[in-house]
């Protein structure tokens, strides 16, 4: 018996995909690109709460004290020359090359360019480029380095991809799925348990938009078979992709859905966006319409690509290595995650691959809200002119003024507002404690104190202040509880957030002095 049509079917042809990710991915680059853009300034910029320059003045410091070079540890363009208009053109000039991606032009070479640009300010983003899509943008802009194409121009007939390329994404998605469900079963968390933590994540994640309130309002059996079905896409379906064309695309199916479903009620920038792309991988070509087909002219009789030539080494050089650095970063993250966790690998390798595998930011570990918060801590700001009368500032996503209704913003991260709903989780602000650059809460103080300095690109990243920006003096943070109102409270009041004060987050502030 021949097997041959077996395996064919088995594996099934990468064509469509070959010509579709790279394109995807692109598209994805572009929203990070622009979104990260228009918070440049006020983040890292020269008049930022974190200034890159004074990262890297520190690191030139360094090198010139220890006569050694420090660019592996800090890889970025930006380690040789950084400005504020510097930095703004190789954001434009991302975006353009994003633009030639999507068009076809030189792939290959161009999302390497992509990949570097994006790693270049994800070293130096300091906590505001610490999130795990910002990772799995990475890792995933790595992998299609040996997915695209490396032609001048790729419009149209797209051959078949290397298979060990292909096999990548798909293990990169097996990953981000399986681990993300592991890390709740498994982490010891009683919501995700006993099957309620859906009963707090609508309304506790950091930025629900106008449906998580109505989500929130779902029965009580409605929340707990949406964990169950959520348990079975993140912890079955990943081993689904490796058992045939079925297998796949059942996989496919069910990721897509479970994205669907958290772009629909919440705010997780180009993340959903960033997974679907990966979860469209699995998808072979006889599963595309056939008009795709015939328009691509991919012609479904074309013998597959010989592993003699040339251009199937890098990939198939690359599984196994890269198989075994992305088990480390999953070793690792579990051991620091899982109670009684065991490490699968010697620990000699943790010694020597630990330390330069998360300089790249492109072999990771993934596992997305492990501990579900319950309740729903939230700092507001008040500032003042004269010490006496505070007036609450509002910031553009995050909640606030209880009337407002959660913003749609997705794919946009703002990750100033994001930031905020973490420092809420912190027992408060302490100015001697967190003066250590190394406190996780140093950022709030500079955050604040670049307010009082009236950095006009920090209060951009605000809404209008209550009192002109030259004229604040004072500023505080006070803590509240917030919960989303009732049916019958909104019909009434037109209300979405019910609040209550917990107490001061942090003293009252100003240049002159800092008192609790």
């Amino acid at each position: 018996m021949n097997p041959l049509p077996w395996l064919e079917s088995h594996r099934g042809r990468y064509a469509v995909v070959r010509w579709l990710f790279p394109r995807l991915l692109a598209g994805i680059y572009l929203i990070a690109f622009l979104s990260w853009g228009t918070q440049y300034d006020g983040l890292v910029g020269e008049n930022g709460i974190l200034p890159a320059k004074n990262l890297l003045e520190n690191v030139h410091a360094f090198e010139d004290r220890e006569h050694q070079t420090l660019f592996w540890q800090l890889p970025s363009v930006f380690h040789w020359h950084y400005s504020d208009a510097f930095a703004h053109g190789c954001l434009m000039s991302c975006c353009v090359l994003a633009v030639l991606v999507m068009a076809g032009v030189a792939q290959g070479p161009l999302l390497a360019l992509l990949w570097f640009g994006y790693l270049s300010f994800a070293t130096t983003g300091g906590i505001f480029m610490g999130y795990q899509w910002d990772a799995l943008l990475l890792e995933a802009g790595f992998l299609a380095l040996f997915l695209a194409p490396w032609r001048l121009r790729s419009w149209r007939r797209p051959t078949e991809p290397p298979r060990g390329s292909v096999f990548l994404l798909h293990w990169l998605l097996f990953r981000l799925m399986f681990l993300s469900g592991y890390v709740k079963i498994g982490g010891g968390d009683l919501p995700w348990q006993d099957m309620t933590a859906l009963l707090y994540h609508y309304e506790t994640q950091p930025l629900p938009n106008g449906l998580s309130w109505f989500a929130h309002h779902a029965p009580r059996w409605f929340h707990v078979a949406s964990c169950w079905i959520m348990y079975g896409i993140e912890l079955s379906l990943p081993f689904a992709i490796f058992l045939g064309r079925w297998g796949r695309l059942t996989a496919a199916l069910g990721f897509l859905i479970l994205m669907a479903m958290i772009s629909a009620t919440g705010n997780y920038n180009f993340f959903d966006l960033l997974t679907a792309a990966l979860a469209i991988t699995l998808v072979d070509d006889r599963w595309f319409p056939k008009r795709l087909r015939h328009w691509l002219r991919i012609d479904p009789e074309a013998p597959r690509p010989s592993f003699a030539r040339w251009t199937q080494w890098p990939a198939l050089a690359a599984v196994l290595p890269v198989m075994l650095v992305t088990l480390l970063a999953a070793d690792s993250f579990l051991a620091g995650r899982i109670p009684h966790f065991k490490p699968m690998l010697p620990a000699v390798l943790h010694e020597k691959l630990d330390e330069p595998i998360a300089h790249t930011r492109s072999f990771n570990a993934y596992g997305l809200f492990q501990d579900m918060t319950e309740e729903r801590p939230e700092i507001i700001l008040e500032v003042s002119d004269d010490g006496a009368l505070f007036l609450p500032l509002e910031f553009k996503y995050k909640p606030g003024d209880p009337k407002r209704r959660p913003p749609f913003i997705a794919p946009h991260q703002p990750r100033l507002d994001w930031q905020m709903w973490f420092a809420a989780l912190y027992p408060g602000y302490d100015p001697q404690r967190d003066a250590n650059p190394n406190s996780p809460m140093h950022w709030f103080g500079q955050f604040c104190t670049a307010l009082l300095q009236h950095k006009q690109p920090v209060w951009d990243l605000l809404e209008h202040p209550p009192f002109p920006i030259e004229k604040i003096t004072h500023i505080r943070a006070r803590l509240y509880r917030y919960h989303f109102t009732s049916p019958e409270v909104r019909n009434v009041s037109g209300e979405w957030w019910e609040r209550e004060l917990r107490g001061n987050f942090s003293g009252t502030m100003s240049l002159k002095a800092s008192r609790r």
